[in-house]
């Protein structure tokens, strides 16, 4: 697991290592460029050539200036040829004082911006540094931070993107906390970053902007929250580290009885999909409740797996007979899934009722069971009651279009009818946790940047893997497989999102490895999900 953090959070974090912890301002500014340069090193070495490079540092102020400066004055001394443009040369800060002086004193050459923008050729910089504005930037860039940014963009372009761009900590330009643009910002094939990945480093369009990311210690640690920890983080480890091993005396039902209730008359891949991805995450049986059109679907594909049906007939004594069916599968059952494919139908409504009524342990809500809580405020209402009591737990999946009808239901505004794509996008950050608190319940929304919330849980869950070759039909359909089987294992609701998504996302990063993410289907995620989880 690692921490993502937002620009206060940073910001305090690295005074209180100066502050409290005794370690001086300028020690941290040093070690940051030393790691800066140590990237550009690897980045020369990986050339193989041994020429000259000519580098432009252009620094503005504070500490993010100070951090360019002394990168410059690094790499001069390692044979670079070196010119450091300063966007704002009346900077107060002590340390980025300091860092001036060092670098006058070994004679670097050193200028205003518009002077050196005036006086060398846009062609001969070999490496850019942007020191410009650093993790501070809160509003749309303007004046002569504005004509640095889009000096350095055009330095690219007329190279043919051969000159090499690094930011220090986050392009200039990018919000720190929201990933979003302010107006323009610089687009690095490089950012280095300390101690911890920012939040607008990995949300899009941010992440766009940031080119290959590494995180570098330069010795501000967690310590420096004073016990005050981020919000919101990450994984990027190997998923052995996460998942509980498979015990070798174990049998079918130690490793859960996954009941998935999908599909109808007019869609058999939903359920095809949801239950190959169960078994294929390690589910100890797995049981398909569908309509009777697919039971021949199911019996063709899946061997592996067992199937009960009702006939899709709008009647009391029919509905009867499948809240019987339903009720006799759900003794048998450690975890439900249910949604994938089953429509909106009133027989649709009644089964998702009848599960929120009668089951009584791990459930997942994905696809349609998710559009008929939006609409039946009755349903809605046993939702939000199901992990009140007892040893229940919920999840659901909403996509950001499910998730505005969700939260449109939820939280009804008198000057909005509804919340739209965009309302959720842009509070990703926030609206699942209030969502979650309202249906009680673990919610991951679904987006390039998937986010998890929990009711019982203050930090969320922003996910990394995956690729837009994962925004394909039925891929959804995948995750609730996933999810299912995982949560048989007993693992925890939000424990059981946040780990579930993070492997979807790896066997789609996989598959489109193998096949490209133009041309990968859900089933090609399903097919990767062996070379992700551990083999034991």
């Amino acid at each position: 697991m690692q921490y993502l953090v937002t620009a206060d959070k940073m910001k305090t974090c690295d005074r209180n290592t100066t502050e409290h912890f005794g370690i001086p301002s300028i020690v941290l500014m040093e070690r940051a460029a030393l790691a800066v340069a140590a990237r550009i090193s690897e980045w020369r070495s990986a050339i193989r050539t041994q020429r000259a490079y000519n580098v432009l540092i252009v620094s503005g102020h504070g500490g993010n200036g100070g951090d360019g400066i002394a990168i410059g004055r690094i790499l001069y001394q390692h044979g670079y040829r070196v010119q450091i443009a300063l966007v704002d040369d009346k900077d107060t800060n002590p340390d980025t004082v300091s860092e001036k002086k060092s670098a006058t004193a070994y004679g670097i050459p050193m200028d205003t911006f518009s002077n050196v923008r005036a006086n060398k050729s846009q062609m001969e910089w070999d490496i850019i540094v942007d020191a410009v504005l650093g993790i501070g930037c809160t509003h749309d860039v303007e004046g002569e931070y504005a004509e640095a940014v889009m000096y350095i963009n055009e330095c690219k372009k007329i190279k043919d993107e051969s000159t090499l761009v690094v930011a220090v900590d986050i392009p200039s330009g990018i919000d720190t906390d929201t990933g979003s643009i302010h107006k323009l910002a610089v687009r690095a094939d490089m950012t280095v970053t300390f101690n911890f990945a920012k939040i607008g480093q990995l949300l899009y369009p941010g992440t766009e902007y940031c080119g290959q990311l590494f995180v570098e210690d330069v010795g501000i640690t967690v310590d420096g929250f004073m016990g005050n920890l981020p919000e919101y983080f990450f994984f990027d480890e190997d998923p052995e580290e996460l998942l509980p091993r498979r015990v070798g005396d174990g049998n079918k039902g130690t490793f859960g009885k996954v009941l998935i209730i999908a599909g109808n008359d007019k869609v058999s891949g939903a359920c095809l999909l949801s239950t190959q991805a169960a078994l294929h995450t390690g589910a100890g049986m797995v049981k398909v409740i569908s309509t009777l059109a697919n039971v021949e679907v199911i019996k063709q594909n899946i061997p592996e797996a067992m199937f009960d049906s009702y006939a899709n007939i709008e009647t009391d004594d029919n509905i009867n007979k499948i809240e019987n069916i339903l009720i006799e599968n759900m003794k048998w059952a450690s975890t439900i899934v249910i949604g994938p494919g089953i429509g909106t139908g009133l027989i649709s409504k009644n089964i998702v009722r009848i599960v929120l009524e009668k089951f009584d342990k791990y459930l997942v809500l994905d696809a349609d069971a998710l559009n008929i809580i939006a609409e039946d405020i009755e349903i809605r209402e046993l939702a939000r009651k199901y992990s009140k009591s007892g040893d229940k737990q919920m999840i659901i999946t909403p996509h950001v279009a499910e998730f505005s009808r969700l939260y449109s239901s939820a939280f009804p505004n008198a000057d909005k009818k509804s919340y739209g794509v965009y309302d959720v996008k842009e509070n990703i950050l926030e609206w699942p946790l209030r969502l979650a608190e309202y249906l009680q319940c673990s919610v991951i929304c679904k987006d390039a940047r998937s986010v998890v919330a929990d009711v019982n849980k203050k930090q969320m869950y922003v996910n990394i893997s995956g690729n837009s070759g994962m925004a394909t039909a039925g891929s959804g359909d995948v995750l609730a497989g996933v999810l299912g089987a995982l949560l048989a294992r007993r693992m925890g609701g939000f424990q059981t999102a946040c780990i579930g998504t993070y492997i979807h996302g790896l066997a789609g990063n996989r598959a489109a490895s193998r096949v490209g993410e133009y041309y990968m289907t859900a089933s090609d995620i399903i097919k990767e999900l062996a070379n992700v989880l551990p083999e034991k």
